[in-house]
Order: C-alpha cells, then sequence, then structure tokens
C-alpha cells in the first residue's frame, strides 16, 4: 500500500511539474544574452543546467521579468527529475519565480500562464488551489480580457473550453498562441475539418506564422489532405530553423516532412529526414520506426 501511494504521489507531482514547463511557451523576442541562455539550457535533457543559468540570470537582472519567467520554467523542470523530497521546495520556487515575474511585468502571458497552472494544478498545502486560479484570471482580465479566456479555457474541459477559446481567438484574432490552443482542442475532439478551417484564417491573417505553418504540415501529414501545401509549409518551417520558437520542434518538423514525402514517392528524401529527426531528438521514437521501417522496405 505504501509503495502505490508513492506511486500516485510521484504522479501528482510529475503532472505539477509538467503543467509549469510545458503548457507556458515562451514568445520568440530579443532577450538578454543571460536569459536566452536559460532559454537554450532548457532544450537540453538535464535540469541543473539551466537551473544554474537561471539562478545567473536572475543575480545579473533581477527586475527582468523574462529572467524570472525562465527561472520559473527551470525550477519546474527540476521539480521533475528531483527526488520526492526535493519536489516540494522546487515546486515552491516555481511559483515564487513565475509570481516575481507577474510583479515585474503584469502583462506577462507566460508568467500569468505559470501561476494559473500551478494554482489549478497544486496541491492546497503548497500553495494551490482553482479558487486562487480563478482570481488570477479575474485579475488578469482587466488587462487582457482575450487571454483571460485563453487561460480559463486552460483550466477547463470539455465544451467549455472549446467555449472559452473560442472567445479569445474572436477578442484577438491575430494572437496565434490562442488560435493554435483552439486547434489543438478541436482536433482532440476529432473536429479536423475545423481545425483547418481555424487554421486557414489564421495563416489569412499572418502568413508568416512558423508555429501556424508547422501546423498545417503536421495536419497534412496526419490527415493526408492538402500535401503539398503541408510540404511547402513545413519547407518554410525548416528554412528558418535556426529562428524557431520554443515550442516549433525542428525535429517534429523533419518527421513530418518525410512522412508527405513518402507519400509522395520521394523515399530516399524521406528517409533523410526521419534520419535528422532522431539525430535532433533520440526519443521521439515514432520517427525512429518510421526511419527502420524505410529502410528494411528500401533494402
Amino acid at each position: 500500500m505504501k509503495a502505490n501511494n508513492r506511486g500516485v504521489q510521484a504522479a501528482r507531482w510529475t503532472a505539477l511539474a509538467l503543467a509549469l514547463v510545458i503548457a507556458v511557451s515562451a514568445p520568440a523576442m530579443a532577450r538578454e544574452p543571460a536569459v536566452e541562455a536559460v532559454r537554450v539550457a532548457l532544450q537540453k535533457p538535464g535540469a541543473e543546467v539551466a537551473v544554474a543559468a537561471a539562478e545567473r540570470a536572475v543575480a545579473a537582472h533581477p527586475k527582468d521579468a523574462d529572467a524570472w519567467y525562465y527561472a520559473g520554467q527551470s525550477y519546474g523542470k527540476m521539480a521533475i527529475q528531483a527526488s520526492m523530497l526535493s519536489k516540494p521546495g522546487w515546486a515552491g520556487k516555481t511559483r515564487d519565480a513565475f509570481q516575481k515575474a507577474a510583479q515585474l511585468d503584469p502583462d506577462h502571458l507566460g508568467a500569468r500562464e505559470g501561476l494559473v497552472q500551478f494554482y489549478t494544478v497544486a496541491p492546497g498545502f503548497l500553495g494551490g488551489g482553482k479558487d486562487k486560479a480563478a482570481a488570477e484570471i479575474t485579475a488578469f482580465a482587466k488587462r487582457n480580457p482575450a487571454a483571460a479566456h485563453y487561460l480559463r479555457g486552460s483550466t477547463l474541459e470539455g465544451d467549455a473550453a472549446g467555449r472559452e477559446l473560442r472567445a479569445a481567438v474572436k477578442l484577438a484574432p491575430n494572437e496565434s498562441k490562442y488560435r493554435r490552443a483552439l486547434i489543438g482542442w478541436l482536433d482532440g475532439r476529432k473536429q479536423a475539418p475545423e481545425a483547418l478551417s481555424v487554421l486557414d484564417a489564421g495563416l489569412a491573417r499572418t502568413p508568416d506564422d512558423l508555429r501556424l505553418l508547422y501546423m498545417l504540415g503536421r495536419h497534412a501529414a496526419v490527415y493526408g489532405s492538402r500535401a503539398d501545401e503541408g510540404l511547402t509549409a513545413l519547407d518554410r518551417v525548416l528554412a528558418r530553423a535556426a529562428m524557431l520558437p520554443d515550442d516549433v520542434s525542428v525535429a517534429g518538423a523533419h518527421w513530418r516532412r518525410g512522412q508527405l514525402r513518402e507519400k509522395r514517392g520521394q523515399k530516399d528524401e524521406a528517409l533523410a529526414d526521419y534520419r535528422r529527426a532522431v539525430a535532433l531528438a533520440p526519443r521521439l521514437d515514432d520517427a525512429r520506426k518510421d526511419a527502420t521501417r524505410l529502410a528494411a522496405a528500401m533494402k
């Protein structure tokens, strides 16, 4: 029984830390070199390097909201990897860092999102609580109504989440973050035609949005429709690989492009993409399986 309780507790800690790290994506913008170093360190497997970089960043730039925001992500990543005894301390540091970022920049959506996720998932003894999440969203609504709908949608499920995300997109149709969340929600509900319609509307407004272009390529690879457009979109994404935002995977783009190339009969090019995806992300098992399968078929 004790072992089972430990497993449940570990799962809860992992869910909390993943919510804090994965749900929060950073805007692509110029940053102080010390702050940018934290963002880069977060892309690496271990959390220690990111935490060390974060400590240097907040020490050098104590009034930089992004420094504290990335520190929160670093601490959240450490909370995933730390021992059970250490997890509460790292979770608390995560919350405090996001709070500091929000104090320094009340309009910082990433910090607000981190806090909402923390309050929604964290247990009460750590300062969590859905009432606190709701209060955070209500307070933020006075500054950014569309973002408040987006944040509220992130805490809800089912049709209620969809209504909030649609409201966010309606209020801020050029903000791809809200649109991408709605597309993800629609995909999860197996509503691919509407998801594609929302995606097309976004690209009509912001045709160079790399995140939306990636989503078009992914849609084409998953559903097998508009393959030529999807391939072109992924070509554009990979042509700017060095400039991609945090939440667009270069490895994922190669994998999806490989799938589209394979469907067109371009087996050599597809295999090269699969292998490049695996080289960039060794844990991308689906790309590895595709590479193995195609290589065997080509012998």
